[in-house]
């Protein structure tokens, strides 16, 4: 009898009973620890939401921030824009070490002619202080420049991108070519609004070397105070075409040295 009871036990042991006990119990197990996971891991989800939330309500505060345009946009900029205070903010440079805001001017960017670079319409940007020609060792350098004529309640400052240090009296298209030859400046022949190089060097050589003069220029001469140069690039926003400008180096503010958006 006790025998029989044995083989039978064994028999479905080897039978289908076994794997079908120990596939339900897996499932169970499966059960049971998912859900023991998917609770801790909803704990911290909501942990971390109601962490943001707390955050979303802190009022910051606020001041006002000289604007910088890129773009042509200008006619609808202001003077001044308010935003969040950066010294409540944890601003770091690229290699993630604090900075020093004392050391800085903060702009506010109005348009999008300097996307190319990496700064667009919003971002904070901060110039060093203290410029000096000296520190224009190496381009391209982003930089922020006065207006030479302004309006009431409208930007004195704007954004561009210099390649190029000099005077007006330098070989302007020696110059175009050089630069557009420059590693750096490849990016920007594969981006909207490149019209070819042959073009950026005419429009250099004229468009841009007459408005110049026009601006710059008495009796036919450059003054010895207008001579020095930085040749930059924009894209214009309206036009669709990124071309080069001329500026004094007496209106440059300072180079940026960090950007960031701030929502």
């Amino acid at each position: 009898m006790m025998t029989n009871i044995i083989t039978e036990v064994v028999s479905l042991l080897n039978g289908p009973i076994l794997p079908a006990a120990l596939a339900i119990g897996g499932v169970v197990y499966f059960a049971w620890t998912y859900c023991k996971s998917n609770k801790t891991s909803n704990e911290y989800r909501k942990a971390v939401q109601q962490d943001i939330a707390n955050k979303t309500t802190i009022v910051l505060p606020h001041k006002d921030y000289f604007v910088a345009c890129a773009g042509s946009k200008e006619s609808d900029a202001c003077k001044k824009v308010s935003a969040v205070d950066i010294e409540a903010c944890n601003f770091c440079d690229s290699e993630g070490n604090p900075l020093n805001l004392s050391l800085y001017e903060c702009f506010v960017v109005h348009g999008d002619s300097m996307k190319y670079a990496g700064i667009n319409d919003g971002d904070f940007i901060l110039v060093g202080k203290d410029f000096s020609t000296e520190s224009l060792t190496s381009f391209p350098e982003i930089l922020v420049l006065r207006y030479r004529e302004t309006e009431d309640g409208k930007p004195l400052y704007k954004v561009r991108r210099a390649w190029y240090m000099g005077t007006i009296e330098d070989n302007l298209r020696d110059i175009a070519e050089k630069i557009m030859n420059m590693p750096k400046f490849a990016k920007l022949k594969n981006q909207e609004g490149f019209k070819g190089e042959q073009w950026m060097v005419e429009d250099l050589t004229t468009n841009r070397y007459s408005e110049y003069q026009k601006s710059y220029f008495k009796d036919g001469t450059c003054p010895d105070s207008y001579k020095q140069i930085v040749i930059s690039t924009t894209f214009d926003t309206v036009k669709k075409e990124i071309h080069f400008s001329i500026h004094p180096i007496s209106l440059i503010v300072g180079i940026v040295k960090e950007s960031y958006s701030v929502k």
